[in-house]
């Protein structure tokens, strides 16, 4: 089960918040502010938060910026008592799921919860396999990589050898460790691995 964060600088709402999710089988944390919300959560772990919209300092809106700009593969839920379509729109352009007004209907937040969690469980997934594909392209030298892009680009053997003026064999050998520093065995499962890292 992902984390689950609460912010809101009304005691009272988090509270309420907090009883109706562990009633669902969540254990939230929670916080009064953003401040202490960035600074006690690790924003690179998949997780769920819930943003009041306004609080002093730094708001919901300005917060959940900050929670992307990170790329965090956090799934965002805002929360307000003075919603309007105007900052549900603003909510949804920045990057949150879905926009609540208080209080929260709860078969609407659990139902919410869940796709939440997978979102954020798959954003993660993605940019660990993106992250470890990156890896291994670090891994190859610089000429591997040449070979690799010319391969990707459907070119043969010996068209490579032509144009990086090089024998046809050793393109070949070049060819085998892209393969085997990318851990893959063919082409399509290389082009498969090389469509991951981008956004």
């Amino acid at each position: 089960m992902c984390n689950l964060y609460l912010v809101d600088d009304d005691q009272d709402v988090l509270d309420s918040l907090k009883w109706m999710l562990e009633g669902m089988g969540y254990a939230p944390q929670t916080f009064t502010n953003a401040s202490s919300f960035l600074t006690q959560v690790d924003l690179h772990l998949p997780g769920v938060a819930i943003l009041d919209i306004q609080m002093p300092g730094v708001d919901g809106i300005e917060l959940l910026q900050r929670v992307k700009q990170q790329e965090s593969p956090l799934s965002v839920i805002m929360l307000t008592g003075h919603g309007t379509i105007s900052m549900a729109v603003q909510a949804l352009q920045h990057g949150a799921i879905d926009f609540l007004e208080k209080p929260a209907d709860g078969d609407k937040l659990q139902a919410l919860m869940k796709k939440a969690s997978l979102m954020s469980l798959d954003a993660y997934q993605h940019k660990e396999k993106a992250s470890s594909v990156a890896q291994r392209i670090a891994s190859l030298t610089p000429r591997e990589q040449q070979v690799m892009h010319a391969v990707l680009a459907g070119k043969l053997n010996k068209v490579i050898a032509a144009e990086l003026n090089i024998a046809q064999r050793t393109i070949e050998l070049h060819r085998q460790k892209v393969m085997q520093k990318m851990q893959v065995n063919n082409v399509a499962e290389l082009a498969y691995l090389m469509a991951i890292t981008k956004p």
